[in-house]
């Protein structure tokens, strides 16, 4: 078994713990019996110190268990399983510092119940293997959760990005092209800065930039349009300005995601990119009267996203940062759906969630749903440019209404694909407090309905649970009957 440095130094901690508590013996008793420190000894056991030879030998005898023993990293059957999950390199790979968890914390529960929690993890994989969820799946869906947890807001950014814009004294109400950032990027930071439009590669057409490290040089495809340079140079700067470690993109897209820290470390830079180009402050004033309109208005929605040099994508993206942070509305979702015309079908790209309680279900519905407008209402009346809609979801009972924005257009290089994006809020009291077209009527809305096969499962488990309910009761109304005879 090949264990890194880190990993003998837990198991070797957790091996000490394993045999203090066997032997019934408290930190404190045996800091007595070995004449070593109870810090030290609480150092050892939580994997952050790796004793010297003599004092191992110390540690040994007082134990009462040989040296050889101690040393080896041959694990007896409790602590086995955790050998074969620090094998896996699984713990290497999760971000756990990022979601506030501690490794040697981690590695102790684990050997508290070693086979149970073995299992899980067996299990965990088992499904990720069923639904053919790659690493990279899962890359993604830890992103998702970290931004969730953070509402998508990310203040420490939000300051870097405003920071950079009064260094180098850029507008903060208006557009900011790519000249400009393309300019400061090889002026401050010292980058060579290519378009060309990679004819010579016809495997790259896709490809909107390359980064060569050993160059300090980035290619930008020179047919994208001007919005999608000034990201592209705005997230460059990102990079450097916040000045990341780790792995990052070196092309843009990318072919696949190695790491999270690749992951991670691209989100942050896109981030402040969408800082930098559609700054907090000014766009909260436009949303602010955008949101006092008594009916809802496509125009006055496109002439907002008209002020900045930005994607639709981009600019949505950025009211999820924004909405729930300056107006209170929790519980926004994100969703990007491509269009192929020719096999007319819609696939959902990306999505994010800021509901944490939001039933799973009413997610899937949501989902299929929108897909269903998109294609019978959206994506078979678009023209040139970008068009704005409005829609409504209800759940069959009324109980929940979801109101959705979206941003859709043609594919600058495919005719024959487009693509939407959607904001969604859920319609809350504060929600109907905030915004003035949701009182609005001539929104079209969709009743959420559930699969036919959904909802002979659903009827099923409520026909076994009310014969479950019943049989319970007539069980106890039988023993009260039976003890009532025994008394008589």
């Amino acid at each position: 078994m090949a264990l890194g440095e880190e990993n003998i130094k837990l198991i070797f901690g957790l091996k000490i713990r394993q045999l203090r508590t066997s032997k019934k013996l408290s930190q404190s008793e045996l800091s007595e019996k070995s004449g070593l420190s109870v810090s030290y000894l609480n150092e050892i056991e939580k994997g952050k110190k790796y004793p010297k030879t003599e004092k191992i030998a110390t540690l040994a005898a007082a134990l009462d268990v040989s040296y050889d023993r101690m040393v080896s990293i041959k694990l007896d059957k409790q602590l086995a399983p955790v050998g074969e999950i620090l094998n896996t390199r699984l713990l290497e790979e999760l971000p756990l510092g990022l979601f506030g968890i501690d490794k040697g914390k981690l590695i102790e529960i684990i050997t508290n119940a070693p086979l149970k929690v073995s299992a899980f993890i067996s299990t965990i994989a088992q499904i990720a293997n069923t639904y053919n969820l790659t690493q990279e799946n899962m890359y993604f869906a830890m992103l998702r959760s970290y931004q969730e947890m953070h509402d998508n807001y990310f203040e420490d950014i939000e300051k870097e990005a405003e920071r950079f814009i009064n260094e180098y004294n850029l507008s903060t109400d208006g557009v900011i092209s790519s000249d400009v950032l393309k300019d400061i990027l090889k002026d401050k930071f010292g980058y060579v800065v290519e378009e060309n439009d990679l004819k010579e590669y016809p495997e790259l057409i896709h490809i909107r930039s390359v980064f060569i490290e050993d160059a300090k040089k980035i290619l930008i495809n020179a047919k994208m349009a001007e919005n999608q340079k000034a990201f592209l140079y705005a997230k460059e700067i990102g990079y450097q300005f916040l000045e990341m470690s780790g792995e990052r993109a070196v092309m843009t897209p990318w072919p696949r995601a190695t790491s999270f820290d690749h992951v991670l470390n691209n989100s942050r830079a896109s981030y402040f990119a969408g800082a930098l180009l559609i700054s907090p402050e000014g766009l909260s004033k436009q949303l602010e009267a955008f949101f006092a309109l008594p009916k809802w208005s496509d125009k006055a929605l496109l002439n907002i996203l008209g002020t900045y040099n930005s994607s639709p994508e981009m600019f949505m993206l950025r009211l999820v940062n924004i909405i729930p942070k300056y107006f209170g509305l929790n519980g926004m979702f994100f969703m990007r759906f491509d269009h192929e015309k020719k096999t007319k079908t819609t696939s959902l790209k990306k999505q994010l969630h800021l509901s944490r309680t939001r039933n799973p279900k009413n997610i899937t519905l949501l989902e299929k749903h929108c897909r269903e407008w998109l294609d019978d209402s959206v994506f078979n009346d678009l023209g040139a440019d970008v068009k704005a809609h409005c829609h409504r979801f209800v759940t069959k009972s009324g109980s929940q209404k979801f109101m959705v924005m979206a941003l859709s257009r043609p594919m600058k290089r495919n005719k024959n694909a487009a693509l939407s994006v959607l904001v969604g809020f859920e319609e809350t009291a504060a929600f109907g407090k905030k915004v003035g077209f949701a009182d609005d009527v001539s929104i079209g809305e969709t009743i959420l309905l559930a699969e036919q096969g959904e909802k002979e499962i659903e009827e099923e488990f409520r026909n076994i649970k009310s014969a479950m309910r019943a049989l319970m009761e007539s069980q106890k109304q039988g023993a009260v009957v039976e003890l009532t005879e025994q008394e008589d």
